[in-house]
């Protein structure tokens, strides 16, 4: 006999991003709008599913049930103002503790149900971006054995910044064959597979659910993937952490083997290059053994770059595996976000800039340590400041400026002539 669990995926949020604007010596928050949440439904849907078709993977359908369940729990979230996938009961919105609860509470017939979840994020984009860059999430979403989706936003009327998007994956084979009538023939059979757990499936129907779904992804699953323009190069925290030493680290670079094809396999070396410059050294592999959290599976691998990658540079990433006793290599490229103003880097602690008016600027300050990140800023009241990442800021500087001024925070002073 065979019994088959269900497992949760763990919570990502985003940190939000405060300022302070000078000449007043307050603290604000960045302003977030009221968002259309039935278009952010359809934004999500689509980014998600744009990434698995450029990776060759099915794209997963719309499952209203699933559905019902993640939006109950955004809506939870965003009425307690957490970011967990536990809920509690005898809290205002509680539907279920594990999102298998949940699931199926609402009516969904298998067990089989994994989540991710994004809290504080403003919009889709932001919240499918920043699962992606966070490892184990990532593997959640590019999961095989996942074939359907219901995804659920909330965000507080009065407080835009508190918002949740929640993602319930489940797989359409087994939850049909959790509708059909329990196995009472000879031979081996699953149980624990559906919401009666006594419902019995024969062990092949059960494998068959599981493959049908899997055999129409590659064998092997890459991220970034190959030929991917605009890529983050940046990851910062995700919980679990896996890199809990640092607070900036450069985007992860990912391999699963699908086990439908593959039943061993063995990761001989992982490297990434610039193309046309040299090997990014300095990096950290994880995989099942060193693993911090112990996440990963036996067929999950993850390079950790320990600095920032660069702007607007292409990757290629190698691996070497060892299978049916024969070595392989496999490689990509990928290519990260290229500014669409002018890049300045700013490198010291105190540094000047000239900068035209009437033009935007990205302003890079490049992690001098793995804890360089930029909190709280002063800058003058009538500039546009935006925060594309927690290193780097978008500034406009309007038509006719000419004044002076100066953007300090955290350890850093910027003095900014206008020509």
């Amino acid at each position: 006999m065979i019994a088959v669990t269900a497992a949760a995926l763990l919570s990502w949020g985003v940190i939000e991003y405060s300022i302070d604007a000078a000449p007043r010596n307050v603290r604000i928050i960045q302003p977030v709008p009221m968002a259309d949440l039935k278009h952010e439904r359809t934004e999500a849907f689509a980014r998600l599913n744009a990434i698995r078709s450029s990776m060759g993977m099915p794209t997963l359908s719309e499952n209203s049930t699933l559905q019902r369940a993640a939006q109950a729990h955004a809506e939870y979230l965003v009425r307690n103002r957490l970011s967990t996938h536990k809920e509690q009961a005898g809290r205002e919105g509680f539907t279920g503790i594990f999102p298998v609860d949940r699931a199926l509470r609402v009516g969904y017939p298998a067990r089989f149900v994994g989540e991710n979840l994004s809290t504080k994020s403003p919009d889709a984009r932001d919240a499918v971006a920043g699962l992606f860059s966070a490892i184990y999430h990532r593997f959640g979403f590019l999961d095989p054995a996942f074939d359907e989706v219901g995804i659920g936003i909330a965000q507080d009327v009065h407080d835009p910044r508190n918002s949740a998007f929640v993602f319930e994956m489940g797989n359409s084979e087994l939850a049909q064959v959790c509708t059909e009538k329990s196995f009472r023939g000879a031979g081996r059979y699953v149980y624990g597979v559906c919401a009666d757990t006594h419902h019995r499936i024969d062990a092949r129907i059960y494998q068959r659910a599981r493959n049908q779904i899997k055999e129409r992804s590659p064998g092997i699953l890459i991220y970034p993937f190959d030929g991917q323009q605009e890529v983050s190069p940046v990851f910062y925290q995700e919980s679990p952490d896996p890199l809990p030493d640092y607070d900036v680290s450069g985007f992860p670079v990912s391999v699963e083997f699908n086990d439908r094809y593959f039943r061993k396999v063995t990761l001989e070396d992982f490297r990434l290059y610039e193309v046309g410059g040299r090997e990014v050294a300095s990096v950290r592999i994880l995989d099942k053994s060193t693993d911090p959290n112990h996440k990963l599976t036996w067929r999950q691998f993850a390079l950790l770059p320990l600095t920032r990658l660069k702007y607007g540079t292409t990757y290629r990433a190698e691996i070497r595996y060892r299978h049916r006793n024969k070595s392989r290599r496999l490689s990509w490229t990928f290519t990260t976000i290229r500014p669409k103003e002018p890049l300045k880097i700013i490198r010291k602690n105190e540094m000047s800039l000239t900068l035209k008016s009437g033009r935007g600027y990205w302003l890079y300050f490049e992690p001098e340590t793995p804890h360089d990140v930029l909190h709280a800023m002063r800058y003058p009241g009538d500039l546009f400041v935006r925060f594309l990442d927690r290193n780097t800021l978008r500034i406009v500087l309007d038509p006719g400026r000419s004044d002076a001024f100066d953007i300090h925070g955290s350890g850093r002073r910027l003095h900014i002539t206008v020509e």
